[in-house]
């Protein structure tokens, strides 16, 4: 698919000093004042990157973004990662006495058929972005919270069924009860310990229940010496500590469902994991996917089995396919 890069770069004059217009700013609860609701969140261990979650081309999604350029007082630049197709900068300047100038820029690839809708809509987007940043810095609005937007908690929970896919399942037999193995799989910290890919990075998305529906977790790895990649996944359904469907947040669809099914009142208990994608075009890619997919999810349950049963931090699954 042939691409092209737009740049858009609008202002607006703020009846405010540049100082709590930058306040605002380089806060990620700026982004709560995206239009159609969004939801941007540093990660704790590496403040420098930052998810955002919020409308993408196709419904809500979850995208990583790095702080590559910071001059506090002034300017922030965030691009996406891995690929670097999206940059924001945002930044503040003194204008007439008593008022302060913010300025967004955005330069982006899409497809070239389409540069021209996205363009359209990427401008009235930050135009309403940059009215809403007004009216919060000159008091006319509330101040944004900090929290995921009610509205927007409710997109990531209508994530779309994957209607022609494929599946891959596999179990294990745990020498433990059921709430030991919850806990170990229901944890993002356990992935840190699983595979030989591990993500190095994941835990809790800020201010989402935990062990109900509507909980997300956020993983991030990085291979050798190349970007950051990240994905957020959605609790969509959950039973009784039993059962959970999780969702991966975005284009591409990917659903992991986990159900735990005690052999006696003290154990052990079996462990059975299903893989869900959406099938590809070709069908030598399907061949290939249904492979890999198979051992992934088998090395999924051995790994968790491992991990229960002796603690051992080298398990050999891999938690991603």
């Amino acid at each position: 698919m042939r691409e092209t890069t737009i740049r858009i770069e609008q202002s607006v004059v703020v009846g405010t000093e540049p100082s709590r217009l930058w306040s605002l700013l380089s806060s990620t609860a700026v982004w709560s004042l995206w239009p159609d609701s969004a939801f941007v969140f540093a990660v704790p261990e590496v403040q420098t990157l930052r998810f955002f979650i919020g409308p993408i081309r196709r419904g809500t999604g979850a995208v990583l973004f790095e702080v590559c350029d910071e001059v506090p007082g002034s300017l922030i630049r965030l691009r996406t990662l891995p690929t670097g197709r999206q940059e924001y900068t945002l930044s503040v300047a003194a204008a007439r006495r008593g008022t302060a100038k913010a300025t967004v820029r955005v330069t982006e690839m899409v497809p070239r058929f389409r540069s021209i809708d996205f363009e359209v809509k990427r401008r009235s987007d930050i135009k309403s972005w940059l009215s809403a940043m007004r009216a919060v810095a000159e008091g006319r609005a509330r101040w944004p919270g900090t929290g995921m937007p009610a509205r927007l908690r409710k997109a990531c929970m209508a994530q779309p069924r994957i209607i022609i896919a494929q599946s891959a399942s596999a179990s294990a037999l745990i020498s433990a009860d059921p709430a030991t193995v919850w806990d170990a799989v229901h944890s993002p910290e356990s992935a840190r310990f699983l595979g030989t890919s591990p993500p190095i990075y994941s835990g809790y998305v800020p201010g989402t229940p935990q062990g109900q529906a509507g909980e997300m977790q956020y993983f991030i790895d990085r291979r050798a010496d190349g970007p950051f990649t990240g994905q957020v996944v959605v609790v969509t359904e959950t039973a009784d500590q039993r059962s959970a469907l999780a969702c991966r947040l975005g284009l591409f669809q990917f659903e992991q469902h986990y159900q735990l099914t005690p052999e006696s009142e003290s154990g052990p208990t079996r462990l059975n994991l299903t893989f869900r994608w959406a099938t590809p075009e070709t069908t030598d890619a399907a061949k290939t996917a249904a492979t890999q997919m198979a051992e992934s999810v088998q090395a999924v349950a051995s790994g968790y089995k491992s991990l229960v049963e002796t603690g051992d931090g080298r398990a050999s699954a891999a938690t991603e396919p």
